[in-house]
């Protein structure tokens, strides 16, 4: 069966449908434009990458290189739509940017113990990702930081 799911580089016609899909998951979708116009204009050195259905954007996952380190990128942010979450876009784009980040040495992923983040965390381990440490109260009180690690090639 052939993969529904297209991955590209983000376009400035997708910010509207990321900025939505953002506000539904992640964080406010008025952050988005400033987030991703250093992607767009060629000024930043972050990686971004989008999963499309028939050319509509459907989710979007960014990665930042990790300051005095020895190529370990830190994934920022990974979300689908929540229509098409279990449907294997969250995959494609993981995959996408995996493989956007091929001379990586270690991915780092960060999330939360919250209950909604639990999916998320399964998630990332049935992806080959270990979950390596907890930080109690990092992101604020009752809210700690779980970071999750893949060694690439």
């Amino acid at each position: 069966m052939p993969d529904p799911f297209d991955t590209r580089a983000p376009r400035v016609s997708d910010i509207t449908a990321l900025a939505e899909i953002a506000d539904a998951t992640l964080f406010p979708g008025e952050m988005m434009d400033g987030m991703i116009a250093p992607a767009l204009d060629g000024s930043g050195n972050d990686i971004w990458r989008v999963v499309t259905g028939d050319d509509v954007p459907l989710g979007f996952a960014f990665a930042q290189a990790e300051a005095m380190t020895e190529r370990t990128w830190n994934l920022r942010a990974i979300a689908v739509a929540p229509d098409v979450q279990g449907t294997g876009a969250g995959t494609a784009l993981l995959a996408a940017m995996e493989a956007a980040l091929c001379d990586a040495r270690l991915i780092v992923i960060d999330t939360t113990q919250r209950p909604e983040q639990a999916r998320a965390r399964q998630f990332y381990v049935a992806r080959g990702y270990t979950q390596v440490a907890v930080i109690p109260a990092f992101f604020g009180p009752g809210e700690d930081k779980v970071t999750f690690v893949k060694a690439l090639g």
